[in-house]
């Protein structure tokens, strides 16, 4: 074979192209795998615009027990959803432990999510958030209003933050809020899905009270946390009370309460509701308040809300004394599926024109469709019953 005499600069120009195509075929790929997804601005439901790549990897989750994003977030993402959670604060474990349970049992990766604190208290941590490098904070509307300064910091440091709403209890906030999230995650067919649901169970109950012309009930509602020894919250117009008005009920609390908080115990006799609702979930340390959810019996719960119409004066209430005392999960009423507490609420307000309406399979039947654990314990109950 001929030699070929190659000079030595033509060497070296044919080693830095293929060291340069090689390097950019590099470049490419790391480009494509880190921007996976495509830039995109969306308005979040404070009315920001928020700038950032979707579909988002890992999230701070706030209000995980009260009306943030985890129950969507496990109905878009399936079993799959703590692999997406960087982060979170404490709220379920604290306040829905019924729901931590079971949700825990069925996602064992829950209990290795780290705890970075809550946004509305002194206990969150920017620092720490940082550290695990979430491509987004997810937090309700009413924990951004209260911590607009630590949203800042974090949007310093470069974390984008989203708000969500549950809390107004409107359907176009809940419609948007799902949806949000669903196209940020990628999941828009899901997060479609569960809208679509959501939509026909509420219309069943607000497309028909246009059409009923009674006296509408008056109705108290109240936070069973503390026990009957203590009045706890009842709400203004907003959450629970925005519920009772969107339902057909007069909020006897709307007006004397702000947001939420204790009602004057003298006003309430005087008021004399025709509804009571005291509202469960699992507070362990707080042995006597009211219990309901995955890990209780109706039995039970019917005893604990027996002993709330055994308060001074209450022998005396219409409410008590025609046996429309009732009781529902406080977790039920602010989020993706409170269609089933709407359902429930226009029932008891109106049996005749609602009797057809099965608030508790409306329940059981998202859980089969949308969560990954099983429907089990007690949601909500008549003491009549």
């Amino acid at each position: 074979m001929q030699k070929v005499n190659v000079p030595l600069k033509t060497i070296i120009l044919i080693i830095l192209i293929i060291v340069f195509t090689s390097l950019s075929g590099c470049g490419q790929k790391k480009e494509v795998d880190v921007g996976k997804g495509q830039q995109i601005t969306v308005t979040d439901l404070a009315g920001r615009q928020v700038t950032l790549k979707v579909p988002v990897d890992k999230v701070i989750l706030q209000s995980s027990g009260s009306g943030g994003g985890f129950i969507t977030l496990v109905a878009i993402e399936g079993k799959d959803a703590p692999k997406k959670i960087a982060g979170w604060d404490p709220g379920l474990k604290e306040y829905r432990y019924d729901m931590w349970t079971k949700f825990s049992e069925a996602m064992p990766g829950l209990k290795d999510i780290p705890d970075v604190g809550d946004i509305t208290k002194e206990t969150f941590s920017v620092e720490k958030v940082l550290s695990l490098q979430p491509d987004l904070v997810i937090l309700p509307l009413y924990a951004y209003l209260q911590a607009k300064e630590v949203v800042k910091k974090l949007e310093d440091v470069g974390i984008p933050t989203i708000v969500i709403d549950y809390h107004s209890e409107t359907l176009e906030n809940h419609t948007k809020s799902i949806l949000l999230l669903g196209r940020l995650l990628g999941k828009e067919k899901r997060a479609q899905e569960i809208v679509d649901f959501y939509q026909e169970q509420v219309n069943k109950v607000y497309t028909r009270l246009e059409k009923i012309d009674k006296t509408k009930p008056t109705v108290y509602v109240e936070c069973g946390m503390e026990g009957p020894s203590t009045y706890s919250n009842t709400y203004g117009n907003y959450m629970w009370g925005a519920l009772i008005e969107k339902c057909g009920g007069v909020n006897i609390a709307k007006g004397k309460v702000e947001r939420w908080g204790p009602i004057n115990p003298e006003y309430l006799l005087k008021a004399d509701p025709d509804v009571i609702i005291i509202t469960g979930s699992y507070w362990p340390k707080r042995a006597d308040s009211m219990r309901m959810g995955y890990l209780d019996s109706p039995e039970k719960a019917k005893a604990l809300l027996e002993n709330f119409t055994k308060r001074p004066g209450w022998e005396n209430l219409k409410a008590v004394k025609n046996n429309r005392v009732y009781s529902i999960h406080h977790g039920l009423g602010r989020d993706i599926y409170d269609s089933a507490a709407i359902q429930f609420l226009a029932k008891i307000f109106y049996p005749d024109e609602f009797k057809d309406l099965d608030p508790l399979g409306n329940y059981k039947e998202f859980h089969k469709r949308f969560l990954p654990v099983e429907y089990s314990g007690v949601w909500m109950i008549s003491l009549k019953d």
